[in-house]
């Protein structure tokens, strides 16, 4: 063992053994890492999938959490998605439990939040949202955030009301002040991006070996299948952009591929037992085949994948390397098929993985989302109830909004009756208070799932439906014939028949709260 990760060793008295006991050593992005963190530096970590780079951060500050005594809730993980805030509980939950940390998961699966608090809080943007306008006080022992997969969340309406969430955390905080630090496996301008997070900070940057890209570009699911039977490719993961694609696709492979390739549906309107059990089939499974959309694009456990298929072209590059490297991640060559039923989209597709090859990454302009600055003035009015002096709001939108914007969108609000102004004071009216209670404030997603559908046989619920469906549909993979609709649950039963899926509500670039802006500012988006 090196002089270096002796000492590293001697400074982890406790989170040593639970964490690298078993490994023996550290990897570079671990060496690079842990001592800034034990110094007390805020952190930006850019190294690749599978690098090490969580256990580089979260075991230097459980042990900061040990040594100096925090007390309380004093951590917050914040995951891009449930389903990987669910795999990182998984990882993580074992070794914290060792050091005696209490680990809680908290989103909008498990929405339940005892006042017993945990010491290290795992949760989503929204769930945060929601924590802190209803508790508040659980934040004043606060001593660091860590924000994972910070590229999934950044320039988007997620990533600036996570900007936001920030200020609001410090205003609740003993002393205003925690520790930050950012993880990202890909990020064009780790600075740039990290500035929008996090006034000072340490960089380390760790470049991995990059992995030969084979690809194929196809016109047809047929096409695929041969090729994955010719390389007898057994385990393979269908990436989708949306989610009526990935129960089209998951239903014409059933009829498409044998009967001993398990194949299922992962996407957000499924019920968590829905992904949860398409996660074991591609964990235990020899053939097993999973359709998903970006839910299952992120460092999710779920096995060692032979191919990675596109059924459509990805949204940007980093989107693309996200899919493609949970491909055969143990060896040095990618396998992915991309499908491309239009001559663009294969024009399309090979300047994607000629620039996926090279190695550079796209400079994406900010540019923020005024739809959250909606968001937050309703979340801030609603938490608090004592009114806010409008200075205040100046300040806390001062990221996203330029002062005119502000005014107006204030005025605006007010004409409508959501907030109101007594002696230089801005309030939450009744009817902003209401959307508040109901929970109807702290998501700006804007494919908000308004039907649940139930299995009327088993009683149990197969996913959320939104919008337009049919007397018969696809969900989860299986045909179902519409029972009853009674308020905002389908009752359903298993039907034999073909059909088209539901809606989900199509995936936008802009918040949910994008109609509450006043006229002239979504013109701005029109430009």
């Amino acid at each position: 063992m090196n002089s270096n990760i002796e000492t590293i060793r001697s400074r982890l008295k406790f989170a040593w053994m639970p964490f690298f006991t078993r490994f023996g050593k550290l990897t570079p992005v671990q060496e690079k890492t842990i001592p800034k963190i034990l110094d007390g530096f805020n952190v930006v970590v850019v190294s690749p999938t599978a690098s090490g780079k969580t256990e580089a951060v979260v075991a230097p500050v459980a042990e900061r959490l040990k040594s100096e005594n925090w007390h309380s809730l004093s951590v917050l993980f914040v995951s891009p998605t449930r389903a990987l805030a669910n795999d990182m509980l998984t990882r993580i939950e074992g070794p914290l439990q060792d050091m005696n940390i209490k680990i809680k998961l908290k989103h909008g699966d498990k929405t339940y939040f005892s006042s017993k608090l945990p010491n290290w809080l795992i949760t989503t943007p929204e769930s945060l949202d929601s924590l802190i306008c209803r508790q508040p006080k659980v934040f004043t022992n606060l001593r660091t955030v860590i924000l994972d997969e910070i590229h999934m969340l950044d320039n988007t309406y997620r990533g600036d009301q996570l900007r936001l969430l920030l200020y609001r955390l410090r205003e609740l905080v003993f002393n205003r002040t925690f520790n930050i630090h950012l993880l990202s496996a890909t990020l064009s301008k780790p600075k740039e991006v990290a500035q929008r997070y996090v006034n000072e900070f340490e960089m380390v940057i760790v470049s991995g070996q990059r992995r030969e890209i084979d690809y194929y570009i196809v016109d047809s699911h047929e096409k695929v299948y041969n090729l994955a039977k010719q390389n007898v490719w057994k385990k393979i993961l269908y990436f989708c952009n949306k989610r009526e694609t990935v129960e089209e696709v998951a239903n014409f492979l059933g009829k498409l591929w044998p009967p001993c390739f398990t194949i299922v549906a992962h996407h957000g309107s499924l019920s968590s037992r829905e992904r949860k059990e398409a996660e074991i089939v591609m964990k235990e499974r020899k053939m097993a085949i999973c359709v998903a959309t970006s839910t299952l694009e992120v460092g999710i456990d779920i096995g060692d994948i032979d191919l990675v298929v596109l059924a459509e072209p990805p949204y940007s590059i980093s989107s693309l390397l996200q899919r493609i490297g949970r491909s055969n991640r143990r060896d040095k060559i990618i396998h992915v098929i991309a499908i491309a039923k239009l001559d663009e989209e294969r024009k399309l597709l090979e300047a994607m993985f000629k620039m996926a090859n090279s190695g550079v990454l796209p400079n994406e302009p900010y540019i923020p989302d005024l739809s959250v600055a909606i968001q937050q003035i309703f979340s801030y009015l609603y938490q608090h109830r004592e009114g806010v002096a409008e200075e205040k709001l100046f300040s806390l939108l001062s990221p996203i909004c330029a002062s005119n914007e502000i005014k107006v969108i204030l005025e605006h609000l007010n004409k409508k009756e959501f907030i109101m102004k007594v002696r230089g004071y801005w309030f939450a009216t009744t009817k902003l208070m209401d959307l508040g209670e109901k929970g109807l404030i702290h998501s700006n997603i804007p494919d908000i799932d308004t039907f649940r559908v139930i299995d009327i046989d088993s009683g149990k619920e197969i996913g959320k439906i939104a919008g337009i469906f049919d007397e018969i549909f696809i969900l989860a993979q299986r045909v179902w014939k519409v029972i009853e609709v009674k308020e905002n649950e389908i009752k359903v039963q298993r039907f034999k028949g073909d059909a088209f899926p539901p809606f989900f509500k199509s995936y936008k670039n802009i918040g949910a709260f994008f109609n509450f802006l006043p006229p002239e500012l979504k013109l701005l988006y029109k430009k």
